[in-house]
This record gives C-alpha cells, structure tokens and sequence, in this order.
C-alpha cells in the first residue's frame, strides 16, 4: 500500500477524493469541496494523502501540519474496500511516515458506530481523551459547533496543553 500525495491534475484522483469526501461526511463535518481543493494548492500546511494498492485507489487522508503535532482532519475508505482491514493498514502506514504526534477528532461515543470508531483507534494506539471538552468549530458560515473528543499517538499531553492545541487546529484548519 502506498500513501501519496494527490495529485491534483489527475482527474481520476480527484474524482474519488471528491466523491469519496462528500459521501463518507455529513455537510456539518466537513468544508466545501473547492475549499478543501483550494487549501490543498495554497497552504503548505494542508495535504491531502490517497492510498493506493494494486494501482487501485482505496481512500484518502487529509491532515495538517501544526508544528508540534499533525492533526488528522478527514479519513475514508472506499466503500468496496471497507472492513477488510485497509483502516487499519493505513493508519499504520501514517503513524510510521509521521515523526509527530497525531491527534484527531471523533464524535462522542454516543452510537454503536462511534464508540466503534473510538475502538478502530484505540486498538492501533491512540489515547481518547475523555476529560477534555472540545467543540469542532462549524465548516460553513451559520453552522453549528459540534461536539467532539480528541484522540491522539505520540508523546504529547493534550491535557496540560490544550489551549494552546485547540488554537492551532482552530486558527489553521477553522480559520476562527
């Protein structure tokens, strides 16, 4: 499995990423298609990832690089590919390319799916922290704060740095 940049003159390439986009999140958890495009050419901070195996194109990553850690922002895998371990595979693949802790946001353990995805996560060694309150900022204008748990990998204490965590992921990812 290869993890690589999109390259975004490939029409196949950004074809999945937009389908697979608007179809793995609602409208509130996620931007704009174009601004999420547009972010890609212009921030150097922000890449979008697609995974490939067998020259096949499996799902898409897109995270930002805080300084100090990397924020894992949207992750999905195709439907045909999905629980056939590629989750996993993937997340292994980005903990050993990132030389930073990763942190990441998940909806609260409030249905069967979340609390699976809290699973998925820490059964690959992330640490939720439950004690932390925290708000994903709205993508679009008038929408709603969402409330969300951190997750994270790697040597950082979210706890005693929380501040200044929530607004480096705020100012870069939310523009707020």
């Amino acid at each position: 499995m290869i993890l690589q940049r999109l390259d975004i003159s490939s029409n196949k390439e950004y074809t999945f990423v937009e389908n697979l986009y608007i179809e793995s999140f609602p409208l509130s958890e996620r931007r704009p298609v174009e601004k999420m495009f547009n972010l890609y050419k212009e921030n150097p901070r922000f890449t979008i990832a697609i995974l490939i195996e067998d020259e096949q194109l499996v799902g898409f990553l897109t995270y930002w690089d805080l300084d100090t850690f990397i924020y894992a922002e949207h992750f999905a895998i195709s439907p045909e590919f999905r629980n056939g371990g590629y989750g996993k595979k993937v997340m292994d693949l980005f903990i050993e390319d990132m030389s930073k802790p990763i942190i990441l946001e998940v909806e609260l353990p409030t249905t069967i799916l979340s609390e699976r995805r809290i699973g998925f996560y820490q059964r690959i060694g992330f640490k939720l922290w439950e004690n932390i309150q925290y708000q994903q900022p709205p993508y679009i204008q008038g929408g709603s704060n969402i409330p969300m748990k951190l997750m994270s990998i790697g040597d950082i204490d979210l706890e005693a740095n929380i501040t200044e965590i929530r607004n480096a992921i705020y100012s870069n990812a939310y523009g707020c």
